[in-house]
């Protein structure tokens, strides 16, 4: 072994083919392996390589005006196998108080639950990998609570340090027509109001949005989307491909997701199921990728089964609906009889996840599933660092040993 990795190069080719959790047991082998996979040119390697996810963070949640409802549930389901991160995810996300908002390369933001008692809500940037936690409230500006997360693993200025953003979307008080943006940047500590707003009457999905290549994108239900470029400050707003739906009482179910760096809108539209991508987000340009029909899966589209429960004249049980969840590197995900699965483009199979996880599909807000992908890169957030400024800023941080079993559990800090 030791004469094989005396050759940087082909440890190097070797160990970043490793998943991030691998790596981190790897690094207790020898103080050279620990230098090797500590480096910058290494983490950068092993981020380019590690786009495959790992599992998806599902949730199913009702906010009663304070009163959580009791079919409530939180679940990892895990993609490639790995049981040790499904168990940490399990023990380590507090579900009974909390929504999970935005999965970003490795790092998840989740926000309190809204009850009469709160006004403020807390949220909350989680590193699964470390057990560190960064709890953000929001001072001098207003927030709603819908939260997207931007992750920039090797910095987003000159100073190349990873860095996040915290993007908070909501109407202002007084205007019902438009959107207007908060940001929270950790390389300043601060949340600032942006300058930017967005006109726009349509509402939101509360969990129907994603970060891709420097913008986030929130779906609309008038198969709108709006765009928000973090970087520049600039939004707009993109008119979703296909046909508009005139019975606004149908909701054509859809879902956001990414491949290659490309937004991706998926669609189930009666027997028929379309992936598009969007070539150029300025202009903005669709293709359609993708075009199967559902009818192969033995089942009906959520619109059909509607469609026939309305003009049947007997009850029909509500299971036998498809209905896209999310997207990620040619694979949709989808539940089928509420049941979770997935289907790949790339090869046509179908596969079902067996963790006896049914998904309501005929709720106002629809279950959240996010992919999860674990990396190296949020190893080095300078969590301690961070500059406060405005913001209360909390830090806690439970360790976690190797095999995922909760070790003595740090002492709060406030910066």
């Amino acid at each position: 072994m030791e004469v094989i990795f005396s050759n940087e190069d082909l440890a190097m080719e070797i160990l970043s083919r490793l998943s991030a959790k691998n790596l981190l047991r790897c690094k207790c082998v020898s103080k050279r392996w620990m230098s090797l996979i500590s480096d910058p040119s290494f983490v950068r390697i092993h981020h380019q390589r590690s786009r495959c996810i790992s599992g998806l963070l599902v949730q199913e949640f009702m906010e009663y005006g304070g009163n959580f409802g009791g079919d409530d549930y939180f679940l990892y389901a895990s993609v490639n196998g790995e049981l040790g991160i499904f168990k940490l995810m399990d023990e380590s996300f507090p579900q009974l108080t909390s929504v999970i908002m935005a999965s970003c390369d490795g790092l998840i933001c989740y926000r309190s639950r809204r009850t009469r008692d709160v006004e403020v809500l807390d949220i909350v940037v989680w590193n699964p990998m470390t057990q560190e936690r960064l709890t953000l409230r929001p001072t001098n500006c207003h927030v709603g609570s819908i939260f997207g997360l931007a992750f920039y693993p090797f910095g987003s200025s000159a100073k190349m340090i990873p860095c996040f953003k915290v993007v908070s979307i909501q109407r202002p008080k007084h205007d019902q027509n438009s959107y207007s943006f908060v940001i929270y940047s950790s390389e300043t500590g601060k949340w600032k109001t942006s300058p930017e707003v967005c006109y726009c009457k349509d509402e939101l999905h509360k969990n129907k949005h994603i970060y891709v290549n420097g913008r986030f994108y929130w779906l609309t239900r008038n198969q709108n989307i709006i765009t928000f470029e973090v970087d520049e400050e600039l939004s707009g707003v993109i008119t979703v491909p296909g046909p508009k739906w005139l019975d606004r009482d149908v909701v054509k179910l859809a879902c956001l997701g990414d491949s290659d760096g490309y937004l991706h809108y998926v669609c189930v539209d009666m027997s028929e199921l379309r992936v598009w991508m969007l070539t150029d987000p300025c202009k903005p340009i669709w293709v359609l990728k993708h075009h199967i029909n559902i009818d192969q899966f033995g089942e009906e589209s959520r619109d059909q089964y509607i469609y026939r429960v309305r003009n049947s004249p007997e009850i029909i049980g509500d299971c036998f609906v498809v209905d896209a969840q999310t997207f990620h590197d040619e694979v949709v995900y989808l539940s089928i009889r509420g049941r979770l699965c997935s289907y790949d483009f790339k090869n046509g199979r179908l596969r079902f996840f067996f963790n006896g996880l049914y998904l309501r599909h005929l709720t106002r807000v629809q279950a959240t599933v996010l992919p999860y992908t674990p990396t190296l890169a949020t190893i080095g957030i300078p969590w301690l660092k961070l500059n406060s400024g405005s913001a209360s800023i909390s830090f806690a941080s439970t360790s976690f040993n190797y095999q995922g079993r909760p070790r003595k559990k740090l002492k709060t800090r406030k910066t």
